[in-house]
């Protein structure tokens, strides 16, 4: 006995629905599985043109109404697709099925709206640096360097935050004198 789903009212088979929308069972079988949703859902899609064409790989999701991109919905919340897929694999339920993304955009939402509150991370560990205390970020500003090149130096020397700039600020003045002795003497 073939299973019958119920297409607009109507009961068909899998070969039935794929011969309907002009693809093949495979086809119908990979998006049913991939995206989840029901083969009504899929036929609604076909007929909405949300798979786009063969050169719009990107699969849809329905969400306010309409079938949209991750991209398309990262945008209308102003996040970008990694946070959304990020927040979606987070919640990946333990049949390993992820949320659908109307959910992640109405999550997102509500940072917008001020129901919830975004965390904005702790601030940096501070050092002792030259009489105040001052993250490797605040150190690398006020003393005109990159972050990089005090985190490196301080790895690569295994000294302080301290030493590192005040060897980088010595390392700059040096090369300060070379270039002021070459202008006097043409050198």
């Amino acid at each position: 006995m073939k299973k019958l789903y119920m297409i607009d009212g109507q009961e068909m088979t899998v070969k039935e629905i794929a011969a309907m929308l002009g693809i093949s069972v495979d086809a119908l079988h990979t998006r049913k599985y991939k995206s989840g949703y029901s083969y009504q859902a899929l036929v609604n899609m076909y007929r909405a043109n949300a798979f786009g064409n063969v050169h719009d790989k990107w699969p849809r999701h329905y969400v306010d109404g309409e079938w949209i991109t991750l991209g398309q919905a990262a945008e209308r919340v102003g996040v970008s697709p990694k946070t959304i897929r990020n927040w979606m694999y987070e919640r990946r339920k333990a049949t390993g099925v992820n949320p659908m993304l109307a959910e992640a955009v109405a999550h997102y939402r509500k940072y917008k709206t001020g129901e919830l509150k975004r965390y904005r991370g702790s601030k940096g560990k501070q050092y002792w640096v030259k009489g105040e205390y001052l993250t490797f970020t605040e150190a690398a500003a006020k003393y005109h360097t990159s972050i990089n090149s005090l985190r490196m130096y301080v790895r690569d020397h295994r000294c302080s935050l301290n030493t590192a700039v005040r060897k980088l600020e010595e390392r700059k003045a040096t090369q300060a004198e070379k270039e002021i002795i070459g202008i006097l003497f043409g050198g």
